[in-house]
C-alpha cells in the first residue's frame, strides 16, 4: 500500500483537494479528524493535557475547551512545544493503527495522509511521496481572512509558524498550484491521480 502525504499551508486549499480525493473514492486519513478523536472526553490524552495545562481547559461537560487550551499553550514557546509533542504523538499512533488495519485488509492500494504541518512534524518520513497544495501568500491570506473572519495580523502570525512555501516546494514530490479556480485545481488532482494509478 502506498501512503501519499497531502499537505499545504493555511489557506492553500488542501481541504478542497482532500474532498476531491474522497469524492473519487480514495481513503484519506485526516490528522485534524484524528486530533478531535484523540482529545475526546475521558481520553488518556485529555488527562495528560490537564496535567500539563490545568483543569481550566476542561468545560463543565467534561469536553476539551480548545480555545482555552490554545490560549494557554501558545503563551510560551515551551507550552507550544509540549502541546505539539503530546497531541502529535497521539495522532501519529492513531494514524499508524489505521494504516496497519488497511494493510491487513489488503483492499487498499493507495491512501492519503492529510496533515497541515507534515514537514514541520517530520511525518513525511512515514509517506511514500508528498503532494503539496500551494498558492501565493497574498491569495492564501485573503482566503483565510474572508473564511474565518480573522485579522490579517493574526493569520500572518500563524503563517510564520509554518515552514516557508519555498522550502516545502523543494521537498514535495508533486505540487498542486491553487492560485486559480477550483476547476483548475480539480483538473490537476485528476491528472495526478491518473499518473499515480498508472504507477501503482
Amino acid at each position: 500500500m502506498k501512503i501519499i502525504g497531502l499537505t499545504g499551508g493555511i489557506g492553500s486549499g488542501k481541504s478542497t483537494v482532500s474532498a476531491i480525493l474522497k469524492e473519487q473514492g480514495y481513503l484519506v486519513v485526516d490528522a485534524d479528524e484524528l486530533s478531535r478523536e484523540v482529545c475526546q472526553k475521558g481520553s488518556p490524552l485529555l488527562r495528560l493535557l490537564v496535567r500539563e495545562f490545568g483543569i481550566e481547559i476542561i468545560r463543565d461537560d467534561g469536553t476539551l475547551d480548545r480555545k482555552k487550551l490554545a490560549d494557554l499553550a501558545f503563551e510560551t514557546q515551551n507550552g507550544t512545544r509540549r502541546l505539539n509533542e503530546l497531541v502529535q504523538t497521539a495522532i501519529l499512533v492513531r494514524a499508524m493503527e489505521r494504516f496497519s488495519d488497511m494493510r491487513m485488509s489488503r483492499d487498499v492500494d493507495i491512501c492519503f495522509f492529510d496533515v497541515p504541518m507534515l514537514y514541520e512534524a517530520g511525518w513525511d518520513k512515514y509517506t511514500d511521496s508528498v503532494w503539496l497544495v500551494t498558492a501565493p501568500e497574498d491569495i492564501r491570506l485573503n482566503r483565510v481572512v474572508h473564511r474565518d473572519h480573522s485579522r490579517r495580523k493574526k493569520v500572518l502570525a500563524r503563517m510564520k509558524l509554518q515552514m516557508s512555501e519555498e522550502e516545502k516546494c523543494e521537498k514535495a514530490d508533486l505540487i498542486l498550484d491553487n492560485s486559480g479556480s477550483e476547476e483548475d485545481l480539480r483538473r490537476q488532482v485528476e491528472q495526478a491521480v491518473a499518473a499515480l494509478e498508472g504507477n501503482a
